[in-house]
């Protein structure tokens, strides 16, 4: 099945599950970068994850992306800067960390993240970039990725589990099943307008 040829009526929760979920595991694979998506949980959830794969040496450096500014107990900062005091404090060099801070979308994400990637690596040089998101946002990142970068770049997901919309539990809470079902709608919209590719489930 085609997921551009879906209507919001056909999203019962085996729908939505692939769409979201299926074939996005981590499978430990390395890459020159660790890409991650900015999000206001990004440094509870998102941030740990990418500390992980960094401390198991599958990547050396952190890419951080997200322009939005969030409100702190110390002011007013981006979801980068944000995430990054995280990442510090978690044990990541500094010297490790990259940060973007144009993007207000998961597109701007990948657009703004090319020009850092270029400084920093040359995009000639890039093999595989491992993509860290919440686990639902995971597909949207993955196929923004592979629309927007170059061809030879090849993506790994690296999904970060919150607490209520794990693939086990989302459609168990009311919140997260309306946070999943858009999801999945925002996917099946960005493919009908061409934003990203159909594909089939």
């Amino acid at each position: 099945m085609r997921v551009s040829l879906l209507k919001r009526e056909d999203l019962s929760n085996t729908i939505i599950d692939k769409i979201l979920y299926e074939g996005l595991e981590d499978t430990g694979e390395k890459g020159d970068c660790i890409m991650v998506f900015g999000s206001r949980s990004a440094p509870k959830y998102r941030i740990p994850k990418a500390v992980s794969i960094y401390q198991d040496k599958r990547a050396t450096k952190i890419l951080l992306s997200g322009g939005k500014m969030r409100e702190t107990e110390n002011g007013l900062f981006s979801e980068a800067e944000i995430m990054k005091v995280k990442a510090l404090e978690l044990g990541v060099a500094n010297e490790d960390i990259l940060s973007e801070e144009l993007s207000m979308t998961t597109k701007e994400n990948i657009i703004c993240a090319l020009l850092i990637l270029d400084r920093k690596f040359r995009l000639s040089n890039i093999n595989k970039i491992l993509l860290v998101s919440s686990n639902y946002h995971m597909r949207r990142c993955l196929l923004m990725a592979q629309t927007y970068m170059p061809s030879w770049i090849k993506f790994s997901s690296c999904p970060a589990d919150d607490i209520r919309t794990q693939r086990d539990n989302w459609y168990k809470n009311k919140n997260s099943y309306q946070k999943a079902i858009s999801e999945a709608w925002k996917i099946i919209c960005y493919i009908n307008e061409k934003s990203i590719p159909d594909f089939e489930i």
